[in-house]
């Protein structure tokens, strides 16, 4: 028999409100993602009224949060909920029949591979879960895992942090900020030691390029034998995927890093970096040094991670926000952005990367125009409250 989670007549009385009649009320479950705080700050902006209640990045949430949680969904009266990667959410599903018997839209916005989150369950589908994602390579599996509602939801910028103009003097001549993936990829390996067989298919996968962008998005089974894959329970094939994931993203960085040591690249992320590169430094603190860090640098490089087949990161937003001017690989997405040459620089080989760090070196004026124009696309099209109105259109469309 499905479990649900009980709702008194009280809460009932409580929870039998009008959606989406008046100005947006929107209830975010805050984690640790950075986002969480940008959100809020784009909602003011909006003019909605705003909550928060306490979640978890991973694991369930405490008895005090699902608490917490209960008691600002009766007492704010949300028109939709809006939390990270399904962040705090049971594994049975209970947290999404609630919200289900609650008619409250539930929107969990998507910003890593859905299948390494959701395991296949389709414990979390109902007709009021939401299914947000930054990647459109996603959109089929979530619909065939049984979500009704997925929408795509691309990465956008805060202004708040985010925002000055082009400097003319740098401290830097060239630098990347991520980390190296070298950990990341260690640890994942470390988790497939029981398994040699599958351990050898990935390596021989990565080494003969068939780990691309656009095969992961379609999944692990097109990179790998299918039936290597059936000894797998969902945790060890979870832990495949982030293998394919790290590893992927280690060798691209590791590459570009290599390549680009005669520019005097610095790059600025975690300890491992001393592997591969020098000079490395610290990571560059997100709320507070980032902005400033990309103004002060003359190039800043990107490398999309390899689970993004079409999409742009968060980077493509915010360092030309903060006046920063940056080189891109060419993502699919991009061109539905910003116009490709005039507002954004980007590259398909780290050849051709060589040679715009070369071009661009040499002339300062074309840099800070380029960051003046993509400014003023990302303002007036690209920030989180960009995104929240367009959310709150689709969800008004069909729940209101």
């Amino acid at each position: 028999m499905e479990k649900r989670l009980q709702i008194s007549p009280g809460m009932r009385a409580m929870l039998d409100y009008p959606k989406f009649a008046g100005p947006t009320r929107l209830l975010i479950l805050e984690t640790e993602y950075f986002f969480d705080k940008s959100w809020v700050r784009a909602a003011a902006s909006l003019g909605w009224d705003c909550a928060t209640a306490p979640s978890a990045m991973t694991g369930g949430l405490t008895r005090d949060q699902i608490a917490t949680l209960f008691r600002t969904v009766a007492e704010f009266k949300p028109d939709f909920i809006l939390t990270s990667n399904y962040a705090g959410m049971d594994m049975h599903g209970l947290f999404a029949k609630f919200f289900e018997d609650a008619r409250i839209p539930y929107v969990s916005w998507f910003t890593d591979t859905p299948r390494m989150i959701l395991y296949n369950r389709d414990v979390y589908c109902s007709p009021y879960s939401v299914a947000a994602t930054w990647e459109r390579g996603y959109i089929d599996h979530l619909k065939s895992i049984g979500f009704q509602h997925v929408y795509f939801m691309p990465h956008a910028t805060d202004p708040e942090l985010f925002h000055g103009p082009a400097q003319e003097t740098h401290a830097r001549r060239l630098a990347f900020v991520g980390a190296s993936m070298i950990s990341h990829a260690e640890e994942a390996w470390e988790k497939l030691r029981a398994f040699p067989e599958i351990t050898a298919a990935l390596r021989h996968a990565l080494d003969r390029g068939r780990m691309t962008r656009e095969q992961f998005a379609k999944g692990v089974e097109t990179i790998i034998a299918p039936s290597l894959l059936k000894a797998c329970a969902p945790r060890e094939r979870r832990h495949l995927e982030l293998c394919l994931v790290y590893e992927g993203t280690r060798r691209i960085r590791a590459e570009l890093a290599r390549r680009l040591a005669p520019f005097d690249l610095e790059v600025h992320g975690d300890a491992e970096w001393k592997q591969v590169h020098e000079p490395c430094f610290g990571d560059v603190g997100y709320f507070d040094a980032l902005a400033p860090f990309y103004r002060a640098t003359a190039i800043n490089v990107n490398s999309t991670s390899i689970q993004m087949a079409t999409s742009v990161n968060q980077r493509v937003f915010d360092c030309p926000a903060a006046g920063g001017f940056l080189i891109t690989d060419a993502q699919g997405d991009l061109a539905e952005f910003f116009d490709t040459g005039s507002e954004c620089v980007t590259y398909r080989s780290i050849d051709e990367l060589a040679a715009l760090i070369e071009r661009y070196e040499r002339n300062a004026h074309e840099r800070a125009r380029i960051v003046a124009k993509a400014q003023a696309r990302i303002f007036s099209e690209h920030t989180h409250a960009h995104r929240l109105n367009a959310l709150d259109r689709y969800l008004r469309d069909r729940f209101a």
